[in-house]
């Protein structure tokens, strides 16, 4: 839902940003008429997509490109666009950036690089842009910046991209970032409100995206990929605000030493002590993230906390084949910080019930194992393990792990149909379950057996009803882990 917006000239920076998020009319400075050009696919990417706003051009040298006018400068257009985006040479933005301020565009956003990131004359050219800016109307995203997602405006970045909508909101310092979480996170049926690139984050920065966050109804959860700040004390307080409405992941660029160096060449802004935004995060109520993948597992875990009922159970149940795994995994989820879940006596004498030949197998327990020809003798039992674990009220979390050469070693088709079914099987339970589930598929990658096999589970569980699926068992114990932070933000 769009915010009411206050009329130009009287903006906050919250405000600016919304008018960017749903333009009703763009500007792109320096669009090109060559179709080889960055300046052209970008100019084309708005008139293809879903966007359905008024395009304009602005170039000196074109009357018209790609069938929509062109302007020489931004102070010729015949109306205010709510959104300008500036791809021209770094020693032309100062002054596209003062037409903007002359025109009283709301929010300019400075794809071009080369300012503070890099040697002179760059920081010094960088200090131009902000000149351009003083007193006006204007905010700036940016320089060295990449560009904006927005699912309800049909705003994109990146092509192969669709635009249903969703909780997240990731805002970054990184623009190549932006891309890759957006691709990886859609292929994982993990949907975006937006995305906001912000480079060198030379006007608006840190504080003012918190603050956005904050007040914008579509995010559910604010996810930040930050290398630093100009301010700590006034992120710190916005940060802090977020927290206290909705969750934020938090992932710091720039922690170690080579890290902290990078952050100094990439937007030319220092990465500040480690230990000190540690510390901020964890006052703030943010959650800190330790990489892609973490951020992609906490993504995938608010999404299965969506449709779980409050609970205040942590404990894990760990069913599969294979004892010596099982005691890796044992090890592993400790590690994580997960603790087996001690299960109570009725749900004991339901799992030797339901387990055939359970005082063959060494009796039941935590974790349950059980051989692949037997798991998958009754194409049931896996289900009825899963269903009868999950009542029980020290179980929080549940992982199942298949070992896919073991599967495919048993049967003479490679297991393929048996586990089809068992899919839609875990598919159904699952919905009904009230409790984080992930599936592990171990050793899909061996040979052309376990990649059908893997092939199949994707399709079935992941792709088909996104249930929570992993190839390796550290990815599984980082989702169920979040699932726990998680659950405490969202009490």
């Amino acid at each position: 839902m769009r915010m009411d917006l206050a009329p130009v000239g009287a903006l906050s920076a919250t405000e600016c940003l919304e008018r960017a998020f749903h333009a009703r009319s763009i500007a792109v400075v320096g669009a090109s008429a060559n179709r080889a050009k960055w300046a052209n696919m970008l100019f084309r990417r708005l008139l293809d997509g879903p966007y359905r706003g008024e395009v304009v051009a602005v170039n000196p040298a074109r009357t018209e490109i790609e069938g929509r006018p062109s302007y020489p400068s931004v102070a010729d257009i015949p109306f205010v666009p709510d959104y300008v985006q500036i791809v021209v040479p770094r020693e032309q933005v100062a002054q596209a950036l003062r037409d903007c301020a002359r025109r009283g565009v709301p929010l300019a956003h400075v794809f071009s690089s080369g300012f503070g990131e890099v040697g002179p004359p760059g920081p010094a050219l960088e200090s131009d842009l902000m000149q351009a800016l003083a007193g006006g109307p204007t905010r700036m995203v940016g320089p060295n910046s990449l560009g904006i997602y927005s699912a309800s405006a049909g705003i994109d970045f990146s092509r192969g991209c669709h635009f249903e909508p969703g909780p997240f909101t990731f805002i970054s310092q990184s623009g190549s970032l932006c891309t890759d979480v957006l691709a990886i996170a859609q292929a994982r049926g993990l949907c975006f409100a937006k995305i906001l690139s912000v480079g060198n984050a030379a006007d608006l920065d840190w504080p003012d995206f918190a603050d956005y966050c904050a007040a914008d109804e579509a995010t559910g959860v604010a996810i930040f990929y930050v290398e630093s700040v100009r301010d700590g004390r006034q992120f710190y307080a916005a940060l802090q605000r977020l927290a206290a409405r909705k969750p934020v992941l938090l992932l710091k660029g720039g922690r170690t030493g080579g890290g902290a160096r990078s952050v100094a060449s990439h937007t030319g802004r220092l990465a500040g002590d480690y230990a000190v935004w540690q510390a901020m995060m964890a006052r703030a109520g943010a959650i800190e993230l330790r990489g892609l993948e973490d951020m992609l597992a906490a993504m995938q875990a608010y999404r299965s906390l969506q449709s779980c009922p409050p609970t205040a159970a942590r404990g894990l149940m760990v069913v599969g084949s294979g004892g010596g795994v099982s005691v890796l995994i044992s090890d592993a989820a400790h590690e994580q910080g997960l603790a087996l879940a001690e299960l109570a006596l009725g749900t004991l004498a339901t799992l030797t019930q339901i387990i055939p030949d359970a005082a063959d197998l060494g009796g039941v327990g935590n974790p349950v194992e059980i051989p692949v020809d037997r798991m998958f003798g009754d194409l049931e039992l896996m289900g009825r393990i899963i269903e009868a674990a999950a009542a029980d009220a020290a179980v929080g979390l549940l992982l199942l792990h298949v070992n896919l050469i073991a599967l495919s070693n048993n049967y003479d088709d490679g297991g393929t149909a048996q586990w089809a079914f068992v899919c839609e099987r875990l598919a159904d339970i699952s919905k009904r379950l009230g409790k984080p589930l992930a599936v592990v598929m171990r050793n899909g990658g061996c040979n052309e057996l376990t990649r059908a096999l893997e092939r199949t589970g994707s399709e079935q569980l992941a792709r088909k009803h996104g249930l929570p699926l992993f190839g390796h068992m550290s990815e599984a114990l980082l989702y169920l882990r979040r699932c726990l932070d998680l659950r405490e933000v969202l009490r």
